[in-house]
C-alpha cells in the first residue's frame, strides 16, 4: 500500500479548474489509502497547505515538493553524465510508492509544441514506480517527436482518458488498446464540501444572489491566444453578450462576472476590473462582479445555481453541468468536443469561438445569441437530459476509484 503519492500537476487552487479535479484525487486516495497516507504536489507557491486543506472534508498530510534540477556540473562532460544517468535511475521520482499525474490537456499541443519532453519523462517515472496518467485529454499531435514518443514508450503505462475521443485517438493512431481506459473528467465528481447546504447558502447571500435568476458569465483570460488579439474587440462583443442576455431573461435577471483564474495561469479578476470599467451605467445595474479568490467549492455553487452559464472556461461550464444546468462554451480546443460533446451529448451548447474573424465580424454575437434563445426554448428539456448524463458522469468516476488497484 502506498505509504507516499506524489500528484503531479497540481500545483495551487488559483486555477479551479485544476483545483478541482487535485481535491478530488486527494479526497479519494486519502479515503482509499488511509489517513496516515503522505501527499506531495509541486507547488508553484500561490496556494498554502492550509487553503487546500479548507476545501477537504478532512485534512490530509499534504507537503511541498519541488522537481529537483538533474545538471548541476559546470563541467559539460559531468553534465552529459548526469543527463543519461538521470534518464534511467529517476532519483528525483524514487521517494514515492506512486505517482498519479493530474489530468487536463496538458499533454496536447494546445500549450506548447514540445509534448514528448512530458512524454519521455512520465515513460522514465514509471520504469521506477508505479505511474498512472488519471483525467487525460492527449493530442492531437502534428509534431514527430510528440507522436515517436507516444507510440514507442506508452503501451504500459495506465492512461484514463477523460473523454471518448481521446480513446479512439490513442488506440487508432498509436495502437494503445491495453493500457487506455474510458472514463471523465475528474471535476464532475462532487468536491469534498460541494454539499454542505449552509456553505452554499452562505456564498449565494454574500453576494446578493438567489437561485435560478442570474446568469453566470466566465470571460476567459485567454483571449488574445485563442480569440482575438483586439482587447476592445473582446469586450465589446461580452457586452452584447451581457445586453442579449438581459434582454431575453427580463429586467429582473441578474449578470455574475466570475474570475475563474488568477495568477500565475490568466489574472482573469484583474481582466474583469477592466471589463468594469468600461460599461455603462446601465448595464452595471444588473451586475455582480466577484473577482476574489473565493475557491473551487464557492465557484461551483455560484456556476450551478444560475439559470445558465456562458464561459470562455471549459471547467466553468464542467461545474455548471454537474450541477444540472446548462452552459454555452466558447471553445477553442478538441477538449471542450470530447468533455462535454462526447461526455454530455452537448455539442449543441459548444461555440467554436477560435477564430479572431469571428470576434471582428459580430458572427460570435449571432451565434451566442441564438444558442441562448435555443437554451431558454428547450430548457425543461436540457436540463433533464443534463442530470441524467452529469450523473453518469459522476458515477464513472466513483467506479474508478472504486476499482482503484494502484
Amino acid at each position: 500500500m502506498p505509504q507516499k503519492i506524489f500528484i503531479h500537476r497540481f500545483h495551487c487552487l488559483n486555477n479551479y479548474g485544476s483545483a478541482m479535479m487535485g481535491l478530488v484525487v486527494l479526497e479519494n486516495l486519502r479515503r482509499i489509502y488511509g489517513n496516515d497516507t503522505q501527499f506531495f504536489f509541486d507547488s508553484n507557491g500561490f496556494s498554502g497547505i492550509d487553503e487546500i486543506n479548507a476545501e477537504l472534508s478532512r485534512p490530509v498530510r499534504l507537503q511541498h515538493y519541488a522537481l529537483p534540477d538533474p545538471v548541476t556540473s559546470r563541467f559539460k562532460w559531468v553534465r552529459s553524465y548526469q543527463k543519461r544517468k538521470y534518464i534511467f535511475t529517476a532519483p528525483e521520482i524514487r521517494p514515492f510508492d506512486l505517482v498519479v499525474v493530474l489530468g487536463g490537456d496538458d499533454l496536447s499541443e494546445y500549450y506548447t509544441d514540445k509534448i514528448y519532453r512530458d512524454l519521455l519523462r512520465y515513460w522514465r517515472w514509471s520504469k521506477n514506480t508505479r505511474l498512472v496518467l488519471l483525467g487525460q485529454s492527449i493530442g492531437p499531435f502534428e509534431r514527430w517527436r510528440n507522436r515517436m514518443v507516444m507510440r514507442l514508450f506508452f503501451r504500459n503505462i495506465p492512461i484514463y482518458a477523460r473523454d471518448p475521443w481521446t480513446v479512439e485517438y490513442l488506440k487508432k493512431e498509436f495502437g494503445l488498446h491495453k493500457n487506455v481506459f474510458p472514463s471523465t473528467d475528474l471535476a464532475f465528481a462532487d468536491l469534498p464540501l460541494q454539499n454542505d447546504r449552509e456553505r452554499e447558502t452562505r456564498t449565494l447571500q454574500t453576494y446578493g444572489l438567489t437561485p435560478d435568476t442570474y446568469a453566470t458569465f466566465v470571460i476567459s483570460g485567454l483571449q488574445g491566444k485563442y480569440y482575438t488579439p483586439d482587447r476592445d474587440v473582446y469586450f465589446s462583443r461580452w457586452r452584447e453578450f451581457m445586453q442579449m442576455a438581459l434582454q431575453q431573461a427580463g429586467n429582473d435577471f441578474r449578470i455574475v462576472l466570475l474570475a475563474h483564474t488568477f495568477p500565475p495561469h490568466a489574472n482573469e479578476a484583474a481582466l474583469i476590473r477592466a471589463f468594469v470599467n468600461e460599461l455603462p451605467g446601465k448595464l452595471r445595474q444588473h451586475l455582480v462582479a466577484i473577482t476574489d479568490k473565493i475557491g473551487p467549492t464557492a465557484a461551483r455553487h455560484i456556476l450551478g445555481n444560475g439559470r445558465f452559464t456562458l464561459t470562455g472556461r471549459m471547467h466553468a461550464a464542467v461545474s455548471t453541468f454537474q450541477m444540472g444546468k446548462p452552459a454555452v462554451s466558447l471553445a477553442y480546443s478538441a477538449k471542450y468536443e470530447g468533455v462535454l460533446g462526447g461526455n454530455l451529448g452537448r455539442n449543441d451548447l459548444i461555440i467554436w469561438a477560435d477564430e479572431p474573424s469571428l470576434w471582428h465580424s459580430g458572427e460570435i454575437s449571432r451565434r451566442v445569441e441564438h444558442t441562448i434563445q435555443y437554451l431558454h426554448r428547450h430548457y425543461e428539456r436540457l436540463t433533464g437530459n443534463i442530470r441524467t448524463k452529469a450523473g453518469e458522469q459522476k458515477k464513472l468516476i466513483e467506479n474508478l476509484f472504486a476499482r482503484w488497484n494502484y
